[in-house]
């Protein structure tokens, strides 16, 4: 599954302080890397360039985050869209947005959607069953102490059972 993001609108949601733009952008971008590197999940965060001078999209890749700021005079939902229309699984796309209008018409393109709070949410039960999981590992190890005592009961009751034979 590959997950579209608007970026400002996860920003917005995480980020509701005096920090400046640039600051919030960082820290939304480090907050996805960590999650979807922990998680396993393919994300493309996109931010409008509304200054920016390309004329394509500057990306920027880190393990399984890729950062997108759209090119000039294109905003991150034009390319959410354009993404989706291209793709030729959309149905393994699932765009995040809170944005009523864009995930309207990436459903209509049969991609899938979640709002921000959604996907917060989706991450953070995610998380939480990963710690389960690996407590349960834990917890499943056995001990060279508990190994021979397993053995020993393994040994006598074959000895037992060769009594029957």
């Amino acid at each position: 599954m590959l997950y579209l993001i608007d970026g400002y609108n996860l920003l917005f949601k995480l980020f509701h302080n005096e920090k400046s733009i640039q600051t919030q952008r960082t820290l939304t971008i480090q907050f996805l890397k960590e999650k979807a590197s922990l998680l396993k999940l393919n994300c493309h965060l996109i931010f409008d360039a509304h200054h920016q001078e390309e004329i394509v999209a500057h990306k920027t890749d880190a393990d399984r985050l890729k950062v997108i700021y759209t090119p000039k005079s294109q905003t991150a939902d034009e390319y959410i869209l354009e993404k989706v229309f291209l793709s030729k699984t959309p149905s393994q796309i699932t765009v995040i947005t809170s944005d009523n209008s864009l995930a309207f018409q990436a459903k209509n393109m049969l991609s899938q959607t979640k709002s921000i709070d959604d996907f917060i949410d989706f991450l953070s039960e995610k998380e939480l069953h990963l710690e389960k999981k690996e407590t349960s590992k834990e917890e499943s190890i056995d001990t060279k102490i508990n190994i021979q005592r397993l053995l020993k009961i393994f040994e006598d009751k074959l000895n037992n059972d060769e009594d029957f034979l």
